[in-house]
């Protein structure tokens, strides 16, 4: 008569083992979860997760109120589509809302889809170091609202986008083209954008614009309203008040 005493123990080894590698598993996923938790960060239901972007300096591009106790940060992209389809709604939020926030401008051009990303940051570092603020807004406004004009043909380079457009530009708003054209490769700029590249990569940017509001990114809002909410939610924790429809306070 056959034996089978060790059919049912190989059949009973390999449950054993396999309950084993389950709850193994099972501590890994829930180890590595719990990692992922305590990284400072926060994630809602949805998958988003809120990183940092570092602190204002001296050296950030401001409008609004110097002393408001909300600040919302955009890194931007002067050739990014989505941008320019941003820009008149940050636009209005900055015209209703300047005298109770700080809005920041920073630099984040990605220059491995956007080949003239670079070009046009170092128009608008150029412009501000050449004229100050309000030519540093006024050149801004311009790359943003003639983006189809001059990010487009992919068949210029950078120098050409830069003689063909980025100097009429600068012309335009009163800025000395051959200074424009020095400063544009000085390295005074190249560290401005650098510095913001640096930032926004510690915050772990992958898209742009993309928004902070006192340093926590937000999910991007698809309207007014949804800006609103979000800087009126930051105004009354810290005690400020609503944002109204205060007249603009901008530098511009």
């Amino acid at each position: 008569m056959a034996n089978n005493n060790s059919g049912y123990n190989r059949t009973t080894a390999w449950f054993i083992i396999g309950f084993i590698v389950l709850v193994t598993a099972g501590v890994i996923i829930a180890g590595a979860m719990s990692a992922n938790s305590g990284t400072g960060s926060a994630a809602s239901n949805n998958g988003f997760v809120s990183s940092t972007a570092p602190a204002i300096t001296s050296t950030d591009h401001v409008l609004g109120n110097p002393n408001a106790k909300v600040s919302l940060i955009e890194y931007g992209d002067f050739e990014c589509p989505a941008c320019g389809e941003y820009e008149p709604l940050v636009q209005q939020v900055i015209g209703s809302m300047s005298s109770s926030i700080l809005f920041v401008f920073r630099n984040y051009p990605l220059t491995s889809i956007h080949p003239f990303a670079m070009v046009g940051a170092q128009a608008a570092e150029a412009a501000g170091m050449l004229g100050g603020p309000s030519k540093y807004w006024a050149m801004h406004d311009l790359l943003y609202a003639k983006q189809s004009e001059w990010s487009l043909n992919t068949n210029l380079t950078p120098a050409q986008v830069l003689s063909q457009y980025l100097n009429g530009y600068a012309k335009s708003i009163g800025l000395d083209v051959t200074q424009f054209d020095a400063d544009m490769s000085s390295s005074q700029v190249s560290s401005k954008i650098q510095g913001d590249i640096t930032g926004g990569n510690q915050a772990l940017i992958n898209h742009t614009p993309t928004f902070f509001v006192n340093l926590q990114q937000i999910p991007n809002p698809t309207s007014y309203a949804g800006f609103q909410t979000v800087l009126d939610q930051a105004l009354s924790a810290a005690g400020a008040g609503p944002t109204g429809t205060a007249n603009s306070t901008s530098t511009k």
